[in-house]
C-alpha cells in the first residue's frame, strides 16, 4: 500500500491489519533490498561479504544484518510471540565477537498499540507540567520546582528559572524532554514507527525512504548506513526498500494486535496459590515498578508518515481498544471514558544493578539502567530478562538488583511455598489461548 493511497483513506484499519500481517511474514530477498553491498567500503561498519552480506555478530550501530523477516524470530507461544535464546541479536560488538556484543532477546510484540497511547498521554502531561512550571516562575520572578507525575508514576522534579531556564537534574526515569519511550529493553524509542523503522534496518539491512531523506540531508552516520547516493545509501541496487506505506502498515498491524490477559488457574489448590500470588506481589514491593495498571482515557492512535509531503494529511486513525485482533483492553465503564491496561509496568527507567548491566550504553541510556518490562503475556516468553539468560522466573527475580535490590532480597527470604505462589501468579499473565483451523 502506497503512502499516497494511505493518505486519501481509501484502506480502513482491516485492510492495513491484513497487509501488516503479509509484510511482518514476508521473506525479503536481496532483489527487496535485503542487506546491502557495502563490504570493502573504507569508514563503513557492514561487514567483510558480497551482498546482500549478511552477519550474525554486529559491528557498532550499523546493524547484521542477521535475519530475513520479522515472524522468525517472534514466535515463541504463538504469532507476534518471544523469541528463544537462539533468535538473541549480537548488538554493538565489533562484528565478530558475540562475547563483546550487547545481546538482545525478542521480546513479544502484543498490546503495543496501547502502550504507545499511554506513553503519548504521559508525555503530553509531563512537558504540560513543564510548560506550567515555566510560566509560574516567570509570573513570580523566581525560581519554582514542581514534582513530575502521571498516572500515578513518578518521574523525579523540575526546576525553572525567571529568566526561562530549567533544572532538569532532579528528573528521574525520562530523558530531559521528557518524552516517555516504551519500546526496547532500555527504552530508547517513542514510537512503533521509530522502532520498526530501526528494526528493519539493523535486523533486515531494508532502508526506510525516511532514512534515505536523512542520508540527503547529512543528518545520519554514513558509517552505520552507507555511503551510496541518497536513494541507495546502502549500494544495493534497490532505491526503495521500506516505504512509507510499508512503515505505516507494519505500525497498523502491530497497534492492532489483541492485549494479553490474566489466566488464573483452574485448579482450587492453584487458585488458593494464585491469590496468595498476587498479594505477595504487591507487598514485597514488585508492583511499585511492575505497577499492574495504568489508566488509558483516549485510546485512538494517530499514524503518520513523516514524509514532508505528507505535511497537512489527515493522520490514520486506529482505536487500540476496538480495532483489529481481541481481546482487548477493559473499558473502566459502559460509557469508555477510561480505559485500563494491565501491563505491570511504570513505562519509566529504572537501575537495576550491574548484575544486569549491558556492556555499553545505548542512545545516552547507562548500562544498569532499563524500562522497567511490561509484565503482561509473560507465561509464554521464558527465557527472561533482556539478554535471556535466566531460564526461570526464579532466575530472574534474583538477578535484580538496585532500585529493585529491596523486592529482590523481600522475595529470597519468603518461604519457598509463597515464592511458589508468586510464581503461580505471575505465570497467569499470559495471551488468550486460540485455535487455528486451516
Amino acid at each position: 500500500m502506497s503512502q499516497i493511497a494511505l493518505n486519501r483513506g481509501i484502506f480502513g484499519p482491516d485492510a492495513l491489519f491484513v497487509v501488516g500481517d503479509e509484510l511482518f511474514d514476508y521473506e525479503f530477498r536481496p532483489g527487496d533490498g535485503l542487506g546491502n553491498a557495502l563490504a570493502g567500503r573504507p569508514g563503513i561498519r557492514a561487514g567483510p561479504d558480497r551482498a546482500p552480506n549478511l552477519r550474525r555478530v554486529h559491528e557498532g550501530e550499523f546493524g547484521g544484518p542477521d535475519s530475513h523477516n520479522c515472524a522468525t524470530c517472534h514466535r515463541k507461544g504463538g504469532p507476534d510471540g518471544a523469541g528463544n535464546n537462539t533468535q538473541n541479536a549480537f548488538l554493538r560488538s565489533d562484528g565478530r565477537s558475540t562475547l563483546l556484543a550487547d545481546e538482545r532477546n525478542p521480546p513479544h510484540l502484543l498490546g503495543l498499540g496501547p502502550i504507545e497511547a499511554l506513553a503519548r498521554e504521559m508525555t503530553h502531561d509531563l512537558q504540560a507540567q513543564r510548560e506550567a512550571v515555566l510560566e509560574r516562575a516567570k509570573a513570580s520572578a523566581e525560581s519554582v520546582t514542581v514534582t513530575l507525575a502521571t498516572k500515578g508514576v513518578s518521574f523525579g522534579s523540575l526546576t525553572a528559572s525567571a529568566d526561562g531556564r530549567l533544572d532538569s537534574s532532579a528528573v528521574e526515569g525520562v530523558d530531559p524532554d521528557l518524552v516517555i519511550k516504551p519500546f526496547g529493553w532500555k527504552g530508547h524509542q517513542a514510537s512503533l514507527r521509530s522502532m520498526a523503522e530501526e528494526s528493519f534496518r539493523i535486523h533486515l539491512g531494508v532502508v526506510s525512504m525516511n532514512e534515505q531523506r536523512r542520508a540527503r540531508d547529512e543528518e545520519i552516520d554514513p558509517r552505520d548506513y552507507g555511503d551510496g547516493v541518497w536513494y541507495d545509501v546502502d549500494r544495493d541496487g534497490a532505491t526503495v526498500e521500506v516505504d512509507d506505506g510499508m512503515l505505516t502498515t507494519i505500525v497498523a498491524y502491530l497497534a492492532q494486535l489483541e492485549a494479553p490477559v490474566i489466566r488464573p488457574p483452574r485448579s482450587a489448590t492453584l487458585v488458593d496459590l494464585f491469590a496468595r500470588g498476587r498479594d505477595t506481589f504487591e507487598d514485597i514491593g514488585c508492583a511499585r515498578c511492575h505497577q499492574p495498571v495504568l489508566e488509558l482515557k483516549n485510546p485512538v492512535l494517530e499514524i503518520r508518515s513523516p514524509d514532508p509531503k505528507a505535511a497537512g494529511k489527515e493522520p490514520i486513525l486506529l482505536n487500540v481498544a476496538h480495532d483489529g485482533e481481541h481481546p482487548k483492553i477493559e473499558p473502566q465503564n459502559l460509557l469508555e471514558a477510561a480505559f485500563n491496561v494491565r501491563l505491570f509496568s511504570d513505562l519509566r527507567g529504572h537501575d537495576i544493578g550491574p548484575d544486569l548491566a549491558t556492556p555499553t550504553t545505548q542512545d545516552g541510556i547507562p548500562p544498569t539502567v532499563f524500562l522497567t518490562r511490561p509484565l503482561w503475556g509473560l507465561a509464554f516468553t521464558s527465557p527472561y530478562l533482556h539478554d535471556g539468560r535466566a531460564p526461570t522466573l526464579d532466575d530472574a527475580i534474583r538477578l535484580h538488583g538496585g532500585e529493585a535490590q529491596p523486592s529482590r532480597d523481600a522475595y529470597t527470604e519468603l518461604e519457598a511455598e509463597e515464592r511458589a505462589a508468586l510464581q503461580v501468579f505471575l505465570l497467569s499473565l499470559t495471551r488468550q489461548p486460540k485455535l487455528f483451523v486451516p
